[in-house]
């Protein structure tokens, strides 16, 4: 019993002893301060102010109109009337058209036909033609989709005045036309707005970019100076890596328990992001993301000899880490490869939990499974931070030593 005591006393020390070093570590270091402070909030901010428009309005599409008729101006109105598309007829041939977009005046091209309305008055079908630049998914989305909404209005329009003139009500004209009624309604998003939805997910991956990038400058700053094994002298004695590894993620998670508040309390307020879940809940789904991410960058920490070797190494990092987080693409489409690289990346489950809880008002109980992912990723990346830090504590001991030794002789 004595023993255990004395264990557990000289562990507490050490946990304390840890915790002050590593905050007194990141007080004094400019490069690290600025990557928390500037990354954290600056750049979200940023990044929420860029895309607080939320959708894309008004964008410049060119009309030729080979028929010029009174119906197809009316068209034309009314695509200039939606909320995305700003219509410019003054094209009168497609030439023209194409040098207006190739300029980058126009973010599209849409051609009504030489005789549009004879041939709807006759019964004919029309065809409406639009081009727009498939490389940019926004503009290309936001004229297809105005385009289309315009045409399917304009078509019911002529269907029920048809109807209308066969003596038919307007409420069964209308049914006539659509005997299907489709209704719509966004989850979540309910703006469709870009912010609401890449905002959450930046906020969860510049967890993980921060603390990797804040690890690895202090870990490069030790192992150029050889101040491992001296800052935490408890490596050097059996079970000594557990506390110092506690000690440092506690840190870390106490600092984001700040941050997080500032983030989604203050920013999202100011730009209209929705958050749909407690602060608490928020705390509790973190721990053992933070936890993951430490123990992560403790292990990855191995490899960099100087500070600046962190910085190149998270940049190229950074890059993979955004892409299998499932933001530009759906992970469950990636090949089964890639599915398992994302697997072993705390930003994964991390993203997918932190977007479900603010944004989907999810219940703690359906996020356990990103959840308790992340306890296991904390638990395989502990392992390996352990041994990390163990080997290079030990390396710096023996080649101090042997340093001394050969001075003595």
């Amino acid at each position: 019993m004595k023993n255990l005591f004395k264990l557990y006393y000289k562990a507490k020390i050490s946990f304390w002893n840890t915790f002050s070093t590593e905050w007194k570590s990141i007080k004094s270091d400019k490069a690290v301060i600025s990557t928390f402070l500037s990354v954290t909030i600056i750049i979200l901010v940023v990044y929420t102010y860029i895309y607080s428009n939320q959708v894309v309005k008004e964008v410049p599409v060119a009309i030729v109109n080979q028929d010029a008729t009174k119906m197809s101006r009316d068209y034309i109105a009314m695509l200039d009337a939606t909320e995305g598309t700003k219509a410019i007829s003054t094209y009168t041939d497609l030439q023209e058209a194409k040098r207006a977009y190739y300029s980058k005046n126009v973010q599209g091209i849409v051609i009504i036909p030489k005789d549009f309305e004879k041939n709807i008055r006759s019964g004919k079908q029309v065809v409406i033609t639009t081009f727009s630049d498939a490389s940019n998914m926004v503009f290309y989305k936001r004229i297809l989709g105005d385009v289309t909404t315009i045409n399917g209005y304009f078509s019911a329009g002529i269907f029920i005045k048809k109807e209308m003139a066969k003596g038919v009500s307007v409420a069964k004209a209308q049914e006539n036309y659509t005997p299907i009624q489709a209704i719509s309604t966004s989850l979540f998003n309910t703006t469709a707005g870009y912010a609401t939805y890449i905002i959450p997910v930046l906020t969860a991956l510049i967890v993980q970019l921060v603390l990797l990038m804040g690890i690895g400058i202090l870990s490069g700053s030790r192992r150029e100076t050889v101040t491992t094994h001296t800052n935490f002298p408890r490596l050097l004695h059996k079970g000594g890596t557990i506390p110092v590894l506690l000690a440092k993620a506690c840190l870390y998670t106490a600092i984001f328990m700040v941050i997080i508040p500032i983030q989604v309390g203050i920013v999202y307020a100011l730009f209209g992001i929705p958050v749909r879940s407690s602060l608490l809940l928020m705390y509790i789904f973190i721990i053992p993301y933070v936890f993951s991410v430490v123990f992560l960058g403790i292990t990855i920490s191995a490899l960099f000899k100087r500070r600046e070797d962190s910085i190149v190494f998270l940049v190229l990092l950074s890059i993979p880490s955004l892409m299998l987080s499932g933001l530009s693409f759906p992970i469950e489409s990636f090949s089964e490869f890639y599915q398992l690289i994302s697997k072993i990346i705390p930003s994964t489950p991390g993203i997918n939990g932190f977007v479900r809880l603010t944004q989907m008002e999810a219940s703690f109980l359906e996020i356990i499974n990103e959840w308790n992912h992340l306890w296991i990723l904390t638990a395989i990346y502990f392992v390996f931070a352990a041994i990390s830090l163990k080997i290079r504590a030990l390396k710096e001991f023996n080649h101090l030593n042997l340093i001394a030794k050969k001075e003595i002789v």
